[in-house]
């Protein structure tokens, strides 16, 4: 477990062959024609599908953006859409909105100050949210309170950061984030029931989680969403649209969670998501020494599901690297390399920043294992260690310290958009994590600065 290994796996990038690029501009032409006719996961999955092939330009883009604000603003003037029920309004005006993008594919940010709510280097916001103090190195041009709270150990969630037309929610660990959109429609159309959460694309569960319809004792955060801000916000009490959450976390992950306020604000972080734009940015410890000259790990996950008897619910997933996986990428910095007393030879640990730029089912956990280096208190991707790992740490050290995306910016006619400012939310380590911490030593000069 030293920092010897080489991370394998690396893809190179294929270019499209000739067939394929006509078929996609002969997509697009037909695409555009019929625009108007798309409903918003239609949008969507033509964003997702033109940004995956690196094909998506600044014109269809900018198109694809006016026709999603176009419906949002509809759904939040209360009309209906086709295919659709109509938005619930229980008080509260429909907001405007508008489109853009956080510039660039999967690059690292730039590090210009920005008028953002907490502003930062690339992979640099962690260090402040370590800080001795629990205050962000880089200083915050608009200070949040939601710092003191999170250091102050909490097991709900509160809204940490807010913008017109989203909300930052601190999702505490042991919260789960149940609810998927596509599984909802189809619930709604059933029952007009919540449905589990079941997209493979994104780092939660997905596994032991409610039927349809079925009472659960779990913390579930779109029932706390309903229960608390749905009153103020119509799309908070939409199924369809997942309660205004626009991603997931796995339930013992803590950190930052993205929710919509206005359907405005859903379809364009949705598009921003579709089109690799938003910046997601973790905090983990992992076993052993992970060597300094390893930054990328580009190696494709499987993802294998075992279902309830009769049943489409999800009981259990198991995600590996394997050939026959999906390409996934996950940017690793080193932070520090630690020890923990024990008896004989000390314990060795790191500490890491991870930055995904795919969004794989359990990409971290199983990305770190595949290279020898598997999250502490990890029960399912290093399951001989959880015994040993729970008497010292409470759960999977894993917590998102960092999203940035852009925000929704004003419009200046009905197809003109401009690009929102960006935006940076932090969130510092919460306190039983910060416990964890306090029983390492870093090893060397180099590791006690960030640690």
């Amino acid at each position: 477990e030293d920092a010897s290994e080489e991370v394998t796996g690396s893809e190179e990038e294929v270019d499209i062959p000739p067939e394929v690029q006509d078929l996609f501009d002969t997509l697009r032409g037909e695409a555009l024609r019929r625009l108007d006719e798309f409903g918003p996961i239609h949008l969507f999955s033509l964003c997702w599908a033109y940004s995956t092939a690196r094909l998506l330009d600044d014109d269809l883009q900018r198109r694809i953006t006016g026709a999603a604000l176009r419906l949002g603003e509809a759904r939040d003037r209360g009309e209906q859409l086709p295919g659709m029920g109509p938005s619930r309004r229980p008080g509260g005006k429909g907001r405007g909105g508008g489109g853009g993008g956080r510039g660039g594919h999967s690059g690292a940010r730039e590090a210009e100050a920005r008028e953002d709510l907490e502003v930062s280097p690339p992979m640099q916001p962690l260090g402040g949210g370590l800080a001795a103090n629990g205050e962000s190195a880089a200083e915050p041009r608009q200070p949040s309170e939601a710092t003191s709270e999170v250091r102050r150990w909490h097991t709900d969630p509160f809204v940490m950061a807010e913008g017109e037309h989203w909300m930052a929610i601190f999702k505490p660990p042991h919260w789960q984030v149940t609810v998927d959109s596509k599984e909802a429609a189809k619930a709604a159309e059933r029952a007009a029931a919540t449905a589990p959460f079941q997209d493979e694309e994104e780092e939660g569960d997905g596994e032991d989680e409610p039927a349809v319809g079925e009472q659960t004792n779990k913390l579930l955060l779109h029932a706390w969403i309903r229960e608390h801000l749905a009153s103020r916000y119509p799309v908070c009490l939409d199924p369809i649209e997942a309660f205004g959450l626009l991603h997931r976390l796995d339930a013992q992950t803590s950190g930052v969670l993205m929710c919509a306020k206005s359907y405005v604000g859903a379809y364009w972080l949705r598009l921003q998501w579709c089109s690799y734009l938003v910046d997601k940015e973790y905090v983990s410890l992992v076993h052993g020494w992970v060597g300094r000259d390893v930054r990328e790990i580009h190696k494709r996950i499987r993802i294998d599901k075992k279902k309830a008897p009769n049943s489409r619910r999800t009981i259990s997933t198991i995600c590996s690297v394997g050939a026959n996986g999906k390409p996934s990428f996950t940017e690793v910095c080193t932070l520090a390399h630690l020890t923990r007393p024990a008896m004989g030879q000390a314990e060795r640990y790191t500490l890491v920043a991870l930055k995904l730029h795919t969004g794989r089912t359990h990409q971290i956990r199983v990305h770190m294992q595949s290279i020898g280096h598997p999250l502490v208190c990890d029960s399912k991707y290093a399951e001989d260690r959880h015994a040993a790992d729970q008497t010292w740490c409470p759960r999977n050290f894993l917590h998102t310290y960092h999203l940035g995306f852009n925000d929704v910016p004003a419009r200046t006619g009905e197809q003109e958009v401009i690009d929102g400012r960006p935006v940076d939310v932090l969130c510092p380590l919460p306190e039983d994590l910060r416990g964890v911490l306090s029983q390492l030593r870093p090893v060397d000069e180099a590791s006690a600065g960030p640690f």
